[in-house]
């Protein structure tokens, strides 16, 4: 009687097999289930990486009262998507900021620091400038407005521009009145410092696998100033004021002031728009799914908010210019509604 019981207490292989049937059954039922709850989770925790750096150089800003921002870079075979993060700081030296008596000339491409003489009212040369604003690598920005020059190994305004004399040589009777205030972004490859060693950066901020800044869909309120969405290929960089304010938007080396809200969509690898397409399986962009997320940008305040997509009907033509910016503003209406319904953090 024992072993008779000992043999009914085990399963038979036919019990065994119904059971695996009926457990891949239900995994086969499941997954499609669960699988835009798994999607919008990873975007979400992509999402949050995004906002953390942002707010990070706000902080930075405020804490070293010095220009802070983050630089969105574009990946290399794929334009419109942003996977590298990197903090990037400007206006090196502290002289220099918020300090009205300080200004540069360029001759033949060399960067010469001037100071405002007051006892004789003209610009003079500044006798041992801090030059590590001027380091090799670091770019420079000449009254905050146009191009930014990258400086070379020679302390110099890199080629084509090594020759560049601005602005003009002065008159007897305008000795130096036009320097030009400057505004410098530290490489984030690396500098010197103060005397003259090399220094790292810290590392880039990598967005989570599988998920991207979406550069195609990101962009401003398309007023004029920013875009209403960025370019293939475009580098952004987002700067903030040591008062913790958006101080300005760089697209590409070419500044831009801000006093819209800036969005941030972030999304999934495979739904980035290449060539007017994608290809995620089900043919939809990240415009289209709610497992997208927006980050909105204040620029006044400097607050960051994070909102769930609101899909858009598709299918969209990515072709056409006003038909985009119109699904653009559809989906970052709520975005922006979310934003003051609930508050900045």
């Amino acid at each position: 009687m024992r072993n008779r019981q000992r043999f009914h207490s085990g399963m038979t292989l036919v019990e065994l097999l119904v059971v695996i049937a009926i457990m891949v059954l239900l995994l086969a039922v499941s997954v499609p289930i669960l699988k835009p709850v798994l999607e919008s989770r990873k975007t979400y925790d992509a999402a949050q990486v995004l906002a953390g750096a942002l707010r990070q150089a706000r902080t930075k800003a405020i804490q070293e009262q010095k220009h802070y921002g983050l630089r969105l870079i574009p990946y290399e075979t794929a334009r419109t998507a942003a996977v590298q993060l990197r903090l990037q700081r400007s206006s090196a030296s502290p002289e220099v900021l918020g300090n009205p008596n300080v200004r540069v000339r360029v001759v033949e491409g060399e960067i010469i620091p001037y100071r405002f003489d007051e006892a004789n009212g003209f610009w003079v040369v500044r006798e041992n400038p801090v030059m590590d604003d001027f380091a090799p690598g670091n770019r420079i920005q000449f009254n905050r407005l146009g191009r930014i020059f990258t400086i070379d190994e020679n302390y110099k305004l890199k080629a084509p521009y090594d020759m560049l004399t601005i602005p003009e040589e002065p008159t007897p009777n305008k000795p130096y009145e036009d320097a030009m205030e400057y505004y410098v972004f530290l490489s984030p490859e690396g500098g010197l410092d103060a005397a003259g060693v090399s220094f790292a950066w810290q590392p880039p901020v990598m967005m989570p696998r599988g998920t991207i800044v979406d550069l195609f869909c990101s962009g401003g309120d398309g007023t004029g100033l920013i875009p209403a969405r960025f370019s293939a290929g475009d580098e952004v960089i987002v700067m903030f004021s040591p008062a913790g304010h958006v101080d300005s938007v760089h697209i590409n080396g070419t500044r831009l002031p801000t006093n819209e809200m800036i969005y941030f969509c972030v999304g999934d690898w495979d739904r980035q728009i290449r060539d007017g397409v994608t290809s995620a399986e089900d043919g939809k962009s990240n415009l289209e799914v709610s497992a997208t997320y927006w980050i909105t940008l204040h620029p006044k305040t400097g607050g960051v908010r994070i909102a769930e997509n609101f899909p858009v009907k598709g299918p969209i033509n990515f072709q056409d210019t006003e038909p985009l910016k119109e699904s653009l503003r559809e989906a970052r209406k709520f975005a922006r509604e979310h934003f003051y319904n609930v508050g900045e953090r």
